[in-house]
């Protein structure tokens, strides 16, 4: 990938962690998630096909879970928490883009709550 491409690709990721971020910061609770699900799921969705093209594949994994999550509740699954794992996945691929941590054990936690819907 050339560095144009990258430097537009970190460009998007940001504003679609952004985007997440501002549709959660109106959630008070799992129903506003609910109701929101289909505008986080194009967040997710954009996420996780870019993130892997510029190196970030756990980043994308995790989005790729996510957006499956959210995939499930527009089919009509209501899972009690998940407020709780959008805002600390949120917070999570926040930390990512900044510093590259370990989104190992936060893919596993959204992994879990996916089998247990």
């Amino acid at each position: 990938m050339s560095d144009e491409f990258i430097k537009l690709a970190t460009k998007e990721i940001h504003e679609e962690i952004l985007g997440m971020g501002n549709i959660l910061n109106s959630c008070s609770d799992d129903a506003k998630v609910f109701q929101n699900s289909d505008r986080l799921q194009k967040h997710t969705h954009k996420i996780k096909g870019l993130a892997p093209m510029m190196g970030k594949g756990s980043m994308g994994s995790l989005a790729n879970v996510l957006d499956d999550i959210l995939k499930q509740i527009m089919v009509g699954k209501t899972p009690g928490g998940i407020f709780d794992v959008f805002a600390y996945s949120h917070e999570k691929l926040t930390q990512n883009m900044s510093n590259n941590s370990d989104l190992e054990p936060v893919i596993e936690k959204a992994k879990n709550f996916l089998n247990d819907m």
